[in-house]
Protein backbone atom coordinates (compact mmCIF):
# COMPACT_ATOMS: atom_id res chain seq x y z
CA UNK A 1 0.00 0.00 0.00
CA UNK A 2 1.53 3.33 -0.89
CA UNK A 3 0.51 5.75 1.96
CA UNK A 4 2.94 8.02 1.26
CA UNK A 5 1.64 11.80 0.32
CA UNK A 6 3.32 14.27 -2.02
CA UNK A 7 4.98 17.36 -0.41
CA UNK A 8 1.34 19.23 -1.22
CA UNK A 9 -0.77 16.96 0.38
CA UNK A 10 1.77 16.79 3.29
CA UNK A 11 1.74 20.43 4.06
CA UNK A 12 -1.67 20.73 3.56
CA UNK A 13 -1.91 17.89 6.48
CA UNK A 14 0.59 20.30 9.14
CA UNK A 15 -1.90 23.19 7.85
CA UNK A 16 -4.79 21.38 8.72
CA UNK A 17 -3.13 19.73 11.67
CA UNK A 18 -2.01 23.18 13.04
CA UNK A 19 -6.03 24.66 12.70
CA UNK A 20 -7.71 21.42 13.65
CA UNK A 21 -7.35 21.84 17.50
CA UNK A 22 -9.78 25.47 17.45
CA UNK A 23 -12.29 23.54 15.54
CA UNK A 24 -12.54 21.13 17.70
CA UNK A 25 -12.39 23.31 21.17
CA UNK A 26 -14.72 26.06 19.72
CA UNK A 27 -17.49 23.22 19.76
CA UNK A 28 -16.06 22.17 23.24
CA UNK A 29 -17.25 25.68 24.64
CA UNK A 30 -20.46 25.81 22.66
CA UNK A 31 -21.39 22.43 24.34
CA UNK A 32 -20.33 23.65 27.85
CA UNK A 33 -23.17 26.68 27.28
CA UNK A 34 -20.51 29.26 27.43
CA UNK A 35 -22.65 30.70 24.61
CA UNK A 36 -23.05 34.77 25.70
CA UNK A 37 -23.77 36.85 22.88
CA UNK A 38 -20.55 38.07 22.81
CA UNK A 39 -19.18 34.21 22.86
CA UNK A 40 -21.19 33.43 19.60
CA UNK A 41 -20.09 36.04 18.01
CA UNK A 42 -16.27 35.54 18.26
CA UNK A 43 -17.13 31.88 17.61
CA UNK A 44 -18.96 32.72 14.24
CA UNK A 45 -15.74 34.94 13.02
CA UNK A 46 -13.38 32.25 13.97
CA UNK A 47 -15.53 29.69 12.34
CA UNK A 48 -15.67 31.54 9.14
CA UNK A 49 -12.15 32.53 9.31
CA UNK A 50 -10.96 28.26 9.58
CA UNK A 51 -13.36 27.87 7.10
CA UNK A 52 -11.39 30.30 4.60
CA UNK A 53 -7.81 28.99 6.04
CA UNK A 54 -9.07 25.34 5.24
CA UNK A 55 -10.80 25.73 2.31
CA UNK A 56 -7.53 27.90 0.97
CA UNK A 57 -5.55 24.44 2.04
CA UNK A 58 -7.96 22.10 0.01
CA UNK A 59 -7.66 24.87 -2.96
CA UNK A 60 -3.52 24.42 -3.26
CA UNK A 61 -4.27 20.41 -3.22
CA UNK A 62 -6.53 20.23 -5.68
CA UNK A 63 -4.71 22.97 -7.91
CA UNK A 64 -1.49 21.06 -7.47
CA UNK A 65 -2.73 17.80 -8.49
CA UNK A 66 -4.68 19.37 -11.55
CA UNK A 67 -0.73 20.74 -12.39
CA UNK A 68 0.45 16.99 -12.00
CA UNK A 69 -2.42 15.59 -13.81
CA UNK A 70 -3.62 13.13 -10.18
CA UNK A 71 -6.85 14.60 -9.97
CA UNK A 72 -9.29 12.16 -10.81
CA UNK A 73 -13.42 11.47 -10.66
CA UNK A 74 -15.92 8.59 -9.98
CA UNK A 75 -18.85 9.84 -11.55
CA UNK A 76 -22.03 8.43 -10.59
CA UNK A 77 -26.18 9.99 -11.36
CA UNK A 78 -26.19 12.79 -9.00
CA UNK A 79 -28.84 15.39 -8.00
CA UNK A 80 -27.78 18.91 -8.79
CA UNK A 81 -30.60 20.93 -7.16
CA UNK A 82 -29.38 18.81 -3.96
CA UNK A 83 -25.84 19.87 -4.66
CA UNK A 84 -26.57 23.74 -5.44
CA UNK A 85 -28.03 23.74 -1.79
CA UNK A 86 -25.01 21.75 -0.02
CA UNK A 87 -23.07 24.90 -1.77
CA UNK A 88 -25.47 27.79 -0.08
CA UNK A 89 -25.65 25.89 2.90
CA UNK A 90 -21.63 25.87 3.20
CA UNK A 91 -21.09 29.60 2.11
CA UNK A 92 -24.36 30.82 3.55
CA UNK A 93 -21.63 33.03 6.49
CA UNK A 94 -19.31 34.20 3.72
CA UNK A 95 -22.15 35.80 2.01
CA UNK A 96 -23.71 37.23 5.24
CA UNK A 97 -20.89 38.67 6.12
CA UNK A 98 -20.80 40.45 2.85
CA UNK A 99 -24.84 41.63 3.15
CA UNK A 100 -25.29 39.36 0.25
CA UNK A 101 -27.92 37.33 -0.43
CA UNK A 102 -27.93 33.97 -2.47
CA UNK A 103 -31.35 33.27 -4.42
CA UNK A 104 -32.21 29.41 -5.29
CA UNK A 105 -35.49 28.68 -6.95
CA UNK A 106 -35.74 24.76 -6.62
CA UNK A 107 -36.49 23.36 -10.18
CA UNK A 108 -40.12 21.74 -10.83
CA UNK A 109 -38.51 18.22 -10.96
CA UNK A 110 -34.95 17.05 -9.65
CA UNK A 111 -32.32 17.72 -12.06
CA UNK A 112 -29.63 14.94 -12.50
CA UNK A 113 -26.43 14.17 -14.50
CA UNK A 114 -23.49 12.08 -14.24
CA UNK A 115 -20.68 13.90 -12.03
CA UNK A 116 -18.88 13.47 -8.64
CA UNK A 117 -21.07 14.90 -6.52
CA UNK A 118 -17.93 15.98 -4.25
CA UNK A 119 -15.83 17.64 -6.52
CA UNK A 120 -18.91 18.98 -8.37
CA UNK A 121 -19.66 20.56 -5.03
CA UNK A 122 -16.15 22.41 -5.10
CA UNK A 123 -17.11 23.84 -8.90
CA UNK A 124 -20.49 25.07 -7.36
CA UNK A 125 -18.72 26.40 -4.43
CA UNK A 126 -16.12 28.05 -6.80
CA UNK A 127 -18.80 29.70 -8.98
CA UNK A 128 -20.52 31.51 -5.88
CA UNK A 129 -17.25 32.59 -4.29
CA UNK A 130 -16.64 34.37 -7.54
CA UNK A 131 -20.09 35.63 -7.73
CA UNK A 132 -19.79 36.95 -4.29
CA UNK A 133 -16.06 38.31 -4.80
CA UNK A 134 -16.92 40.93 -8.23
CA UNK A 135 -20.77 41.16 -7.24
CA UNK A 136 -21.76 44.68 -4.81
CA UNK A 137 -22.03 44.38 -1.20
CA UNK A 138 -25.84 44.10 -0.53
CA UNK A 139 -26.46 42.37 -4.25
CA UNK A 140 -28.55 39.15 -4.94
CA UNK A 141 -26.86 36.12 -6.55
CA UNK A 142 -28.99 33.72 -8.56
CA UNK A 143 -28.70 29.99 -8.71
CA UNK A 144 -30.62 27.25 -9.92
CA UNK A 145 -30.43 23.94 -11.61
CA UNK A 146 -31.98 22.93 -15.23
CA UNK A 147 -32.24 20.48 -17.52
CA UNK A 148 -32.51 22.54 -20.71
CA UNK A 149 -32.30 21.81 -24.58
CA UNK A 150 -28.47 21.46 -23.91
CA UNK A 151 -28.53 19.48 -21.22
CA UNK A 152 -28.23 19.36 -17.51
CA UNK A 153 -26.53 22.87 -16.12
CA UNK A 154 -25.99 24.86 -12.70
CA UNK A 155 -25.78 28.71 -13.39
CA UNK A 156 -24.87 31.85 -11.08
CA UNK A 157 -26.01 35.02 -11.96
CA UNK A 158 -24.31 37.86 -9.98
CA UNK A 159 -24.39 41.72 -10.67
CA UNK A 160 -20.63 42.90 -11.50
CA UNK A 161 -19.53 46.09 -9.35
CA UNK A 162 -16.42 46.17 -11.98
CA UNK A 163 -17.54 45.39 -14.91
CA UNK A 164 -13.60 45.14 -16.65
CA UNK A 165 -12.93 42.75 -14.11
CA UNK A 166 -15.30 40.15 -15.45
CA UNK A 167 -12.95 37.71 -17.95
CA UNK A 168 -11.97 34.93 -19.19
CA UNK A 169 -8.45 35.73 -17.70
CA UNK A 170 -9.96 34.05 -14.42
CA UNK A 171 -9.91 30.74 -15.71
CA UNK A 172 -6.00 31.71 -16.84
CA UNK A 173 -2.98 30.22 -15.10
CA UNK A 174 -2.66 30.37 -11.53
CA UNK A 175 -0.15 33.08 -11.57
CA UNK A 176 -2.71 35.17 -13.38
CA UNK A 177 -3.54 38.03 -11.54
CA UNK A 178 -7.42 38.84 -12.03
CA UNK A 179 -10.20 39.42 -9.28
CA UNK A 180 -11.38 36.83 -6.98
CA UNK A 181 -10.57 32.96 -6.55
CA UNK A 182 -8.92 32.42 -9.69
CA UNK A 183 -7.22 29.06 -8.64
CA UNK A 184 -10.35 28.01 -7.58
CA UNK A 185 -12.20 28.50 -10.43
CA UNK A 186 -9.42 27.03 -12.94
CA UNK A 187 -9.53 24.11 -10.83
CA UNK A 188 -13.28 24.21 -11.27
CA UNK A 189 -12.96 24.14 -14.86
CA UNK A 190 -10.51 21.45 -14.60
CA UNK A 191 -12.64 19.35 -12.80
CA UNK A 192 -15.97 19.79 -15.49
CA UNK A 193 -13.86 18.78 -18.24
CA UNK A 194 -12.78 15.23 -16.37
CA UNK A 195 -16.49 15.00 -16.22
CA UNK A 196 -16.89 15.50 -19.93
CA UNK A 197 -18.87 18.99 -19.13
CA UNK A 198 -17.45 22.29 -19.32
CA UNK A 199 -17.52 25.67 -17.44
CA UNK A 200 -17.82 29.26 -19.07
CA UNK A 201 -18.28 32.81 -18.10
CA UNK A 202 -21.06 34.85 -20.02
CA UNK A 203 -21.52 37.92 -19.79
CA UNK A 204 -25.77 39.00 -20.35
CA UNK A 205 -24.92 42.62 -20.11
CA UNK A 206 -22.48 45.23 -18.80
CA UNK A 207 -23.70 44.95 -15.59
CA UNK A 208 -24.64 41.02 -15.27
CA UNK A 209 -22.20 38.39 -15.36
CA UNK A 210 -23.12 34.51 -15.79
CA UNK A 211 -20.91 30.98 -15.04
CA UNK A 212 -22.67 28.16 -16.66
CA UNK A 213 -21.32 24.52 -15.64
CA UNK A 214 -22.76 21.85 -18.17
CA UNK A 215 -22.90 18.40 -17.42
CA UNK A 216 -23.15 15.13 -19.26
CA UNK A 217 -26.54 13.77 -18.88
CA UNK A 218 -27.39 10.44 -17.56
CA UNK A 219 -26.67 7.76 -20.07
CA UNK A 220 -24.51 10.00 -22.02
CA UNK A 221 -22.52 8.09 -24.32
CA UNK A 222 -18.79 7.50 -23.20
CA UNK A 223 -19.21 8.57 -19.79
CA UNK A 224 -19.05 5.48 -17.21
CA UNK A 225 -20.67 5.86 -14.20
CA UNK A 226 -18.32 4.70 -11.69
CA UNK A 227 -19.14 3.41 -7.63
CA UNK A 228 -16.64 6.33 -6.42
CA UNK A 229 -16.44 4.65 -3.03
CA UNK A 230 -17.66 5.50 0.46
CA UNK A 231 -17.83 9.66 0.72
CA UNK A 232 -17.49 10.57 4.45
CA UNK A 233 -20.45 12.34 5.56
CA UNK A 234 -21.06 16.25 5.86
CA UNK A 235 -21.82 17.66 8.80
CA UNK A 236 -24.73 18.35 10.15
CA UNK A 237 -26.74 20.02 12.96
CA UNK A 238 -26.30 17.66 15.98
CA UNK A 239 -29.24 14.44 16.02
CA UNK A 240 -31.64 13.61 19.02
CA UNK A 241 -33.55 10.33 19.55
CA UNK A 242 -36.66 10.81 21.10
CA UNK A 243 -36.99 10.64 24.50
CA UNK A 244 -37.06 6.96 25.94
CA UNK A 245 -36.45 5.33 22.65
CA UNK A 246 -32.28 5.96 22.16
CA UNK A 247 -29.75 2.46 22.33
CA UNK A 248 -26.92 3.70 24.41
CA UNK A 249 -24.24 5.75 23.09
CA UNK A 250 -21.55 3.39 21.45
CA UNK A 251 -18.05 3.52 22.84
CA UNK A 252 -15.45 5.44 21.57
CA UNK A 253 -11.44 4.98 21.76
CA UNK A 254 -9.60 8.03 20.21
CA UNK A 255 -6.01 7.47 18.50
CA UNK A 256 -4.18 10.31 18.45
CA UNK A 257 -0.74 11.42 19.41
CA UNK A 258 -1.57 14.94 20.09
CA UNK A 259 -2.43 15.07 23.88
CA UNK A 260 -4.33 18.45 22.95
CA UNK A 261 -6.48 17.38 20.04
CA UNK A 262 -7.18 14.02 22.11
CA UNK A 263 -7.89 15.91 25.46
CA UNK A 264 -10.05 18.33 23.60
CA UNK A 265 -12.12 15.11 21.43
CA UNK A 266 -12.44 13.48 24.81
CA UNK A 267 -14.29 16.00 26.73
CA UNK A 268 -16.29 17.09 23.62
CA UNK A 269 -17.68 13.52 23.35
CA UNK A 270 -18.16 12.69 27.16
CA UNK A 271 -20.16 16.26 27.06
CA UNK A 272 -22.43 14.34 24.26
CA UNK A 273 -23.07 11.18 26.38
CA UNK A 274 -20.34 8.98 24.77
CA UNK A 275 -17.87 7.15 27.10
CA UNK A 276 -14.66 7.39 26.04
CA UNK A 277 -11.13 6.06 25.60
CA UNK A 278 -7.82 6.99 24.55
CA UNK A 279 -4.73 6.16 23.51
CA UNK A 280 -1.40 7.63 22.05
CA UNK A 281 -0.46 5.07 19.53
CA UNK A 282 -0.96 2.16 18.00
CA UNK A 283 0.28 -0.30 20.63
CA UNK A 284 -1.64 1.63 23.29
CA UNK A 285 -4.54 1.41 20.86
CA UNK A 286 -4.24 -2.20 20.83
CA UNK A 287 -3.99 -2.86 24.25
CA UNK A 288 -7.08 -0.69 24.51
CA UNK A 289 -9.22 -2.39 22.69
CA UNK A 290 -8.81 -5.37 24.63
CA UNK A 291 -9.52 -3.63 27.83
CA UNK A 292 -12.17 -1.22 27.07
CA UNK A 293 -13.74 -3.04 24.03
CA UNK A 294 -14.82 0.15 22.15
CA UNK A 295 -17.51 0.17 19.16
CA UNK A 296 -15.74 2.67 17.53
CA UNK A 297 -12.00 3.73 16.91
CA UNK A 298 -11.52 6.91 15.65
CA UNK A 299 -7.66 6.66 14.61
CA UNK A 300 -5.58 9.57 13.36
CA UNK A 301 -2.94 8.28 10.33
CA UNK A 302 0.11 10.10 11.31
CA UNK A 303 0.71 8.01 14.29
CA UNK A 304 4.62 7.16 15.77
CA UNK A 305 5.63 3.81 14.83
CA UNK A 306 2.90 2.25 13.19
CA UNK A 307 0.70 4.50 11.42
CA UNK A 308 -2.87 4.59 11.34
CA UNK A 309 -3.55 2.94 8.01
CA UNK A 310 -1.42 -0.38 9.65
CA UNK A 311 -3.41 -0.12 12.71
CA UNK A 312 -6.86 -0.40 10.92
CA UNK A 313 -5.59 -3.68 9.36
CA UNK A 314 -4.32 -4.97 12.63
CA UNK A 315 -7.53 -4.08 14.19
CA UNK A 316 -9.79 -5.69 11.50
CA UNK A 317 -7.72 -8.80 11.60
CA UNK A 318 -8.03 -8.79 15.47
CA UNK A 319 -10.54 -6.99 17.07
CA UNK A 320 -14.40 -7.57 17.05
CA UNK A 321 -15.87 -7.55 13.27
CA UNK A 322 -18.77 -5.52 14.67
CA UNK A 323 -16.11 -2.41 16.18
CA UNK A 324 -16.47 0.71 13.39
CA UNK A 325 -13.25 2.26 11.91
CA UNK A 326 -13.40 5.89 11.46
CA UNK A 327 -10.12 8.20 10.24
CA UNK A 328 -9.39 11.22 11.81
CA UNK A 329 -8.18 12.62 8.81
CA UNK A 330 -5.76 15.60 8.71
CA UNK A 331 -5.01 15.38 4.79
CA UNK A 332 -7.50 16.99 2.62
CA UNK A 333 -10.31 14.08 2.26
CA UNK A 334 -9.52 13.42 -1.66
CA UNK A 335 -9.98 10.13 -3.64
CA UNK A 336 -6.34 9.61 -2.72
CA UNK A 337 -7.19 9.73 0.61
CA UNK A 338 -10.44 7.75 0.82
CA UNK A 339 -9.06 4.81 -1.61
CA UNK A 340 -5.93 4.86 1.20
CA UNK A 341 -8.76 4.73 4.16
CA UNK A 342 -10.99 1.95 2.21
CA UNK A 343 -8.28 -0.10 1.43
CA UNK A 344 -6.83 -0.36 4.74
CA UNK A 345 -10.27 -1.04 6.35
CA UNK A 346 -11.70 2.03 7.67
CA UNK A 347 -15.93 2.07 7.46
CA UNK A 348 -15.50 5.79 7.66
CA UNK A 349 -13.70 9.33 7.10
CA UNK A 350 -14.07 12.38 8.93
CA UNK A 351 -12.27 15.73 8.43
CA UNK A 352 -10.77 16.49 11.98
CA UNK A 353 -10.87 20.01 11.23
CA UNK A 354 -14.57 19.44 11.36
CA UNK A 355 -14.59 18.76 14.95
CA UNK A 356 -16.25 16.41 17.51
CA UNK A 357 -19.59 17.36 16.09
CA UNK A 358 -18.44 15.68 13.31
CA UNK A 359 -18.18 12.25 14.62
CA UNK A 360 -21.43 12.50 16.97
CA UNK A 361 -23.78 14.08 13.47
CA UNK A 362 -21.86 10.40 11.60
CA UNK A 363 -22.81 8.16 14.63
CA UNK A 364 -25.97 9.49 14.37
CA UNK A 365 -26.85 8.67 11.04
CA UNK A 366 -28.11 5.52 9.72
CA UNK A 367 -25.10 3.06 10.64
CA UNK A 368 -23.50 -0.20 10.01
CA UNK A 369 -26.51 -3.14 10.80
CA UNK A 370 -23.63 -4.14 13.37
CA UNK A 371 -24.13 -0.65 15.43
CA UNK A 372 -23.81 0.27 18.18
CA UNK A 373 -22.50 -2.96 19.26
CA UNK A 374 -23.21 -1.87 22.62
CA UNK A 375 -26.47 -2.57 22.62
CA UNK A 376 -26.17 -6.17 21.99
CA UNK A 377 -24.03 -6.31 25.17
CA UNK A 378 -24.57 -7.55 28.88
Amino acid sequence: MDDRPSLMRELAHELRDALSPIRAAIDLLRLRNFDTEVSRRVAEKVDRGLDAALAAVDAFVAADQCESGTLTVAVAPSSLDQIVEAARTALAPLLAGRAQRCKFTPPKRPVEALADAAESLRVIRAMLEQASAVAPPRSVIEVWAADGDSGPQIRVRFSIETPDSVAEHWFESYGTRARGSRMALRTARHVMALQQGSLDLRLRSPGVGELVAAFAPVGAGGVSAGDGGSRPAAPNEEGRAASGSAPPRPRILIVEDSTEVRVIYREALAALGYTVSEAGNAEEALRTTVEAAPDVALIDIHLPGMNGYRLAQALKARASPNMRLVMLSGMTLDDTTLRLSRDAGFDDCIDKAAGPKALHALLQQAPRASLPSAAMRP
